[in-house]
């Protein structure tokens, strides 16, 4: 066996290994992505509900709150006359009759008004025993209600906790496959250099023979590959989140202060960078609600708004392409028990905003 064939050989088994090897590894590697980000998506749903229940639980306790305010105040208005009537019905005890019997007209008279008068005693006193006993009730309800809501956020800081190891398996999943890839094409490219360096040997030794092989350039370094830029989607959005994310469609769910969900958490480790989405001019201003918060006006005429940063990033704002680091997945604001995550929001032509989940599910 000649060297050249040697060569040849060799490179044969290379290229073998690279095209029937790696893509089982490849393949492996993207199933244990894809599993990796079913079970944060699952993590993630718990998360949303449980914050769900505890806006729901917020909003009802208050609405008891209120129920047990108005019972108390009617009791404290009605206390007063029940006294009274506790104390003429003790004064008057044995009293049956109030004149007379010469007199029949004036004690027919008199029953009548004194019938009159213990009914509406009797009304109020009703009355009060009724605001008492729902008053009862309601504050039962409210403890109810109270130690749910205790009992929910503990829940919640489980779940914060599982979705957080979920997110930490996606990115070793991610770095895993990407560390696949890089592998792949590092054979690739080795199996192309050996393989035109064996055609070069294996190639008559004439001096043309030499120079066009030499002019081929096929034993020449492949180019280096570039680093992956922002991933977009087709439309061109950019994933506002540059690492592992987890979010579901939580449009319109209940959170705190009765208010309802207006665009989509997406849950990530403290610190993964936070990119815009697409061109326009860049903000950044907070607010009480979302904490430290990016405003981005598109060039495509939508404006994006993202919140709960842990910190911004090109301080100058101004015009940025899409991709540009604009800060980093925090929980400012009011995030502070329900996880690190971005929330964000797309308002078309700047109006009302819109459910942002199938854009951002197209881009990441």
């Amino acid at each position: 066996m000649t060297p050249a064939f040697r060569r040849l050989a060799a490179v044969l088994a290379v290229l073998l290994a690279v095209g029937l090897v790696a893509p089982v590894s490849a393949q492996a590697a993207e199933s244990d992505v894809a599993k990796a980000r079913e079970r944060a998506d699952a993590a993630t749903r718990e998360l949303s509900d449980a914050e769900t229940r505890l806006g729901e639980l917020e909003e009802e306790i208050a609405d008891l709150e209120a129920r047990a305010d108005t019972a108390r105040r009617h009791i404290e208005s009605l206390e007063g006359t029940v006294h009274e009537l506790a104390i003429q019905q003790f004064m008057t005890a044995g009293q049956t009759r109030l004149f007379s019997e010469g007199d029949i007209n004036r004690q027919v008279r008199a029953d009548a008004l004194a019938e009159g008068v213990q009914q509406g005693n009797a009304d109020t006193i009703d009355d009060f025993l009724a605001v008492q006993a729902d008053l009862t009730e309601i504050e039962g309800a409210l403890a109810a209600r109270q130690a749910e809501q205790t009992d929910t956020v503990e829940i919640l800081k489980d779940r914060r906790a599982e979705l957080a190891a979920e997110l930490e398996k996606v990115e070793a999943a991610e770095r895993k496959r990407k560390e696949e890839e890089a592998r792949k094409a590092a054979a690739a490219q080795a199996a192309a250099a050996q393989a035109a360096a064996a055609r070069a040997a294996a190639a008559p030794r004439n001096q043309s023979t030499a120079a066009t092989s030499a002019g081929s350039g096929g034993a020449s370094a492949p180019a280096p590959v570039a680093p992956p830029g922002p991933v977009t989607s087709g439309g061109g959005m950019a994933c506002p989140i540059q690492g592992a994310t987890s979010f579901i469609d939580s449009w319109g769910f209940p959170r705190s202060g009765g208010r309802r969900h207006q665009g989509v958490d997406m849950f990530a480790a403290r610190g993964t960078p936070v990119v815009a989405p697409v061109a326009g001019n860049l903000t950044h201003r907070g607010n009480s609600v979302g904490g430290l918060s990016f405003h981005l006006y598109g060039d495509n005429g939508t404006y994006y708004y993202g919140t709960h940063l842990n910190g911004y990033a090109n301080q100058g704002a101004g015009h940025v392409p899409a991709g540009t680091v604009v800060g980093y997945v925090g929980d400012s604001g009011n995030a502070r028990g329900s996880g690190t995550h971005l929330h964000f929001e797309i308002h078309p032509n700047g109006g009302s905003a819109v459910n942002p989940t199938p854009a951002v599910r197209a881009a990441c």
